[in-house]
């Protein structure tokens, strides 16, 4: 589907509440008196409905029975009132959620300056124990700062960013710099970092909670995730899922998601994401 049409059919969904298909359901249950599909609501104390929004489970909030996405907001139990998640602090993992199962829970990887998710998005860390490095202090997973850097202790550091024109969703290499003349250190405050200017831009991280598309007083929920050959590949054998703000509407074989900020520690990161 082309995002031109996904943007049409985002249209629809917002006015009607079609965030789930009921083909995409399996088995029935109770909740009270009521019958509903598993896949597309919880039950709630035998007696209130929440839907589940793209794969993700809402939550009833206050005595009105009114739901919400406890990814974006929390609930005052006394009064009903919602109220907005803190902006992230915590270092945090991405995980794609999506209408079909094959893209819920799927952690997005780094490599080659890519962030994608999928059975052939690889992730690339790169230690050599050398100059005194403990490469077993890594875990060795793609990990975010809240502050738009990567969780890599590569000297120089790495960002994630949203390419300002195409939308994809990157990271910046680890640059390596000159040894100079044997005595002077390398000054990273005068390196250029191709788009370390747009490290973090326009995207508002919720901790424990939606990454989100925040421009110019405009907030999206929504990214998409496209399929595309990497370097290398042919059709068909060699692709992955990447992830495009709601910047460009040309692009083809897309599906709208959700991205989710899982916090972890600092330790699960790596020294260079390559």
């Amino acid at each position: 589907m082309s995002i031109k049409n996904l943007f049409a059919a985002l249209a629809v969904a917002a006015s009607s509440n079609l965030f789930y298909s009921p083909a995409l359901a399996q088995g029935l249950s109770k909740c009270g008196e009521a019958t509903f599909y598993d896949n597309e609501y919880t039950c709630y104390n035998d007696k209130t409905l929440c839907p589940t929004v793209y794969g993700l489970p809402t939550k009833p909030c206050g005595a009105t029975g009114g739901c919400y996405s406890p990814e974006r907001h929390s609930c005052d139990a006394k009064d009903g009132t919602l109220r907005d998640l803190p902006e992230a602090t915590s270092p945090f993992t991405l995980a794609v959620w999506g209408v079909r199962k094959a893209y819920q829970n799927k952690t997005i990887n780094a490599c080659g300056g890519m962030l994608a998710f999928g059975a052939n998005a690889r992730q690339c860390v790169v230690c050599t124990a050398a100059g005194g490095t403990n490469c077993g202090s890594y875990k060795n997973q793609t990990v975010f700062l809240p502050n738009g850097q990567m969780n890599s202790a590569v000297p120089g550091g790495q960002y994630w960013y949203v390419h300002p024109s195409e939308g994809l969703l990157q990271y910046t290499p680890a640059i390596e710099l000159p040894k100079g003349n044997g005595t002077a250190a390398p000054n990273w405050n005068t390196t250029v970092i191709p788009y370390k200017d747009f490290a973090g831009v326009n995207v508002k991280v919720y901790e424990d909670g939606f990454f989100t598309w925040d421009k110019e007083g405009t907030s999206s929920r929504f990214w998409f995730a496209c399929l595309v050959t990497l370097p290398g590949g042919t059709i068909s054998t060699a692709r992955s899922w990447r992830i495009y703000a709601p910047l460009t509407p040309d692009l083809k074989d897309c599906e709208l998601v959700r991205i989710k900020a899982k916090p972890v520690d600092k330790s699960f990161g790596a020294y260079k994401y390559s």
